[in-house]
């Protein structure tokens, strides 16, 4: 019983992984996430998720995130770098054939019915990145 009431408390009221082609993810493929209209006013945080295997051959990720906010139209753009191993070359993170990773990416205060359409797509040097299976992004209110 303990456990319900602890999982209810993460006040997440979006999660949504997009996967990537197992080819590679090509650095003209945008990944779009539509968070809902909020219910309620309030602060939010919005985290990025990464599955990452073995075949991604760097130690960190350079990514741009472009926010469009609804109704006001507002544009933001961020470019963020995920550091995915460490200065050994081994993963940050625990995982059998995939790594999890989160990062955070912003934290936002929302009005009622706002909105919010996450653009994500990679800015690394190499066109087709192997060995990224899922990109998702993750808001909690809090």
């Amino acid at each position: 019983m303990l456990l319900t009431l602890l999982s209810c408390n993460d006040n997440i009221v979006y999660y949504h992984y997009i996967s990537t082609p197992l080819s590679g993810w090509d650095k003209n493929d945008t990944l779009y996430f539509y968070l809902p209209k909020t219910k309620v006013e309030g602060n939010y945080s919005v985290d990025l998720g990464l599955r990452v295997n073995d075949a991604y051959p760097f130690t960190s990720l350079t990514l741009i995130i472009q926010k469009t906010f609804f109704p006001s139209m507002t544009v933001s753009s961020d470019t963020i770098r995920c550091r995915l191993r460490d200065e050994k070359g081994e993963p940050r993170r625990q995982g059998v054939s995939y790594y999890q990773h989160t990062f955070h990416i912003d934290d936002l205060q929302l009005q009622q019915d706002d909105s919010v359409q996450v653009n994500i797509r990679h800015n690394m040097k190499r066109e087709m990145l192997p060995g990224i299976g899922d990109v998702g992004i993750v808001m909690k209110q809090y």
